[in-house]
């Protein structure tokens, strides 16, 4: 097995209440690579995200981190990788710098809070509880955790949602520097994602 191969995915299904989302998914990601989903509404798009994560079981097939699979040795998997859904995973009665403050164990980091605070615009909010933001301002929490904490796995649900055009610009960005430095993604989005060439997409689509 080439040892810049992360992730594997191995003939994987979905059935939910009896109908089938996806079947038979293989494929491979090695250092640096992105893979984009895409497909309409329903097409299980947030499920094959989901069952990445370990948060759901596959009806069928298996899904290996860097050659194990990973229910064996899932709280080890789960240390290298970071999952942004629809509900953004934030702790909603702490403020922006608590929610932030929870994992920067260091001085470093706790210095590079105030940057990534100014960098999303959220310096002003820092000490708003989460449950009060906007639905932009809490995606860009979100995205201060992903950028502040590195991991090698990105697997992100629509994570352009809310956010406005400068966002958009500084995740994107984010992301090229992530996949240049040997990370990988996985990213599921209506909207369009420009990265640069020289940076490898694989592309699924499911639905059709």
């Amino acid at each position: 097995m080439c040892s810049s191969l992360l992730l594997q995915l191995d003939n994987l299904s979905c059935v939910r209440q009896q109908k089938i989302l996806f079947s038979n998914i293989s494929l491979q990601l090695t250092a640096g690579e992105l893979l984009l989903i895409e497909g309409p509404n329903g097409s299980g798009k947030s499920s094959l995200l989901r069952l990445i994560v370990g948060l759901l079981p596959p009806s069928e097939g298996e899904i290996f981190w860097q050659g194990s699979p990973i229910h064996k040795k899932y709280q080890a998997y789960t240390e290298h990788l970071h999952y942004i859904g629809h509900a953004n995973g934030l702790k909603l009665g702490l403020t922006v710098r608590e929610n932030l403050q929870l994992q920067s164990l260091s001085l470093s980091l706790t210095k590079n809070i105030s940057l990534i605070l100014s960098q999303l615009q959220l310096t002003q909010n820092q000490d708003t509880q989460a449950k009060f933001l906007s639905a932009g301002q809490k995606r860009r929490l979100a995205l201060a955790k992903l950028f502040l904490f590195p991991k090698r796995l990105w697997i992100l649900d629509e994570p352009l949602t809310a956010l406005d055009q400068t966002t958009q610009e500084l995740f994107l960005a984010q992301l090229a520097i992530h996949l240049q430095n040997g990370g990988i993604g996985m990213v599921s989005s209506h909207q369009s994602i420009f990265l640069k060439d020289t940076i490898p997409i694989k592309n699924l689509r499911l639905g059709i």
